[in-house]
């Protein structure tokens, strides 16, 4: 089954501070503090009011008399851990050729700027493999920005050989990863990508092995699994890595394997990207007033809307604080950020202005 593609999210926030003190009266509120729409109204596919004022990609006009100085708050950054199958089998059918050309589009993509990647291979020894999982957790290349014409380059010297030792592979990857997370990468999400054609074989690996090694850090890595061609019991590994099923790229023709597998990247892409932004410090002699905040989306076409604050997200609409006694990111509820992932726009908060939702105490 070949997941659908989701098609784009904001990476940043604008956020506008306001001076300590009492904030100016909002224009374009009424008494019940809700924003006034100059049109239809109603509320909003993300739960919120949907507003009619056009935002310049900024601010409505209904928060222009709150926002008197702007900083940008960025959304938690994405380290992508490639650990790609290189085995004989990957000759057959042009898949190596095809899945190296999409890989490669992605690492050079200019669009793929705002995501890290690191790339290893497996097996590691060719057709005498080493089962040392040490040895796949030091990537070929290191985590490093995209685009990056070196991830690419890397791609051009291998040559499909050998087995397919998945065991150590993926214990080696979700290494790296958790070395990651406690360093370089400590301030973003990291997730593995694991690409293979084929069953485990050999260092005594097997699927249900390999799940117990991908449920084992599924709560702080996730691992995801593209499948290419023989996919059988992948999606036990995807499953137990907290991504519930692999995806499927079919080697019907070298078209259509390249066709999918950009759609199966592309779609990891997305899927690890957060709703989760850093709130910047306020100025000098200025402090942020965490009743006053508001959190709009605005799509690429359409209204923008005003997305409401529940700090439990039981509705799974709106956005909370990480911590709403001591706040420093904003966090998107899932719901509404699934359906910011489905369609392109952007994220804005603004500061000084009542809080639209449930309250804040």
């Amino acid at each position: 089954m070949i997941r659908k593609l989701a098609l784009g999210i904001g990476s940043s926030l604008l956020v506008a501070l306001v001076a300590c003190g009492a904030p100016p009266q909002p224009s374009g509120f009424g008494d019940d503090d809700a924003p006034k729409a100059s049109g239809a109204g109603g509320e909003g596919q993300l739960g919120g009011a949907a507003s009619t004022e056009e935002t310049g990609g900024t601010t409505g006009d209904d928060f222009e008399s709150c926002a008197t100085q702007q900083a940008t708050a960025e959304a938690k950054p994405v380290y992508l851990v490639f650990m790609f199958d290189r085995s004989g089998s990957m000759s057959d059918n042009s898949k190596w050729s095809s899945c190296k050309a999409a890989t490669k589009a992605f690492f050079d993509d200019p669009a793929s700027a705002g995501i890290s990647a690191s790339l290893h291979y497996f097996p590691i020894g060719g057709s005498n493999p080493t089962c040392n999982a040490n040895e796949y957790a030091k990537p070929a290349v290191a985590m490093t920005g995209l685009p990056s014409a070196q991830l690419s380059a890397s791609l051009d010297a291998q040559k499909p050989q050998g087995g397919t030792p998945t065991e150590p592979a993926l214990q080696g990857a979700l290494n790296y990863a958790r070395d990651l997370s406690t360093n370089q990468a400590k301030d973003g999400k990291v997730v593995v990508v694991f690409v293979t054609d084929g069953i485990p074989e050999g260092c005594s690996s097997d699927i249900n092995g390999a799940a117990q090694i991908a449920k084992g850090q599924a709560q702080t890595t996730p691992t995801y699994v593209i499948g290419v061609g023989n996919v059988n019991g992948l999606n036990t590994i995807a499953d137990a890595g907290g991504t519930k099923q692999a995806f499927v790229v079919s080697t019907n023709n070298p078209a259509q394997i390249k066709d999918d597998f950009q759609k199966a990247i592309t779609e990891i892409k997305l899927s690890a990207l957060s709703c989760d932004y850093k709130i910047p410090a306020p100025p000098n002699g200025e402090t942020l007033d965490r009743s006053k905040v508001n959190v709009l989306y605005q799509p690429a076409s359409g209204a923008a809307q005003t997305l409401p604050y529940d700090q439990s997200c039981g509705t799974g609409k709106g956005w909370r604080y990480d911590d709403p006694n001591n706040p420093t990111r904003i966090l998107v509820c899932d719901g509404t950020c699934n359906a910011i992932k489905a369609a392109p726009g952007k994220v804005d908060v603004l500061f000084g202005c009542q809080t639209k939702g449930g309250g804040v105490n």
